[in-house]
């Protein structure tokens, strides 16, 4: 993810784009990181899409919405999934997931697997 095109798209969707891609936590993570908070956005960002296109691989007629999949760190700042999604079929699977960035861009990769 581009951090202009994501910068653009922030602005043109406000609080609206906010809600619909990102929990509530994720949204305090990044403002609580005000000087690189588009950077820790935009990761997320490309975080949530490699899920939702790992997780098509796997159970295409069940791709959740962008805000319900939730990338948390754990205490050593290691990125993790958490599917909020009614049922739960979802538990059977595995998710791995990294991500990065610089300061123009973020990138990352998930990894499905079913149990």
């Amino acid at each position: 993810m581009e951090l202009a095109r994501f910068r653009q798209a922030l602005a043109r969707g406000g609080e609206a784009f906010m809600r619909r891609i990102f929990t509530a936590q994720e949204a305090a993570y990044a403002r609580a990181r005000r000087p690189t908070m588009l950077l820790h956005l935009a990761g997320r960002f490309a975080a949530k899409e490699a899920v939702i296109k790992a997780l098509s691989q796997v159970d295409p007629a069940r791709v959740p919405a962008m805000n319900q999949v939730e990338v948390r760190n754990d205490r050593l700042g290691r990125p993790s999934i958490t599917l909020h999604e009614a049922g739960g079929r979802r538990r059977r699977l595995q998710i791995h997931v990294s991500l990065s960035h610089v300061d123009t861009v973020a990138v990352a990769s998930a990894i499905v697997i079913r149990r």
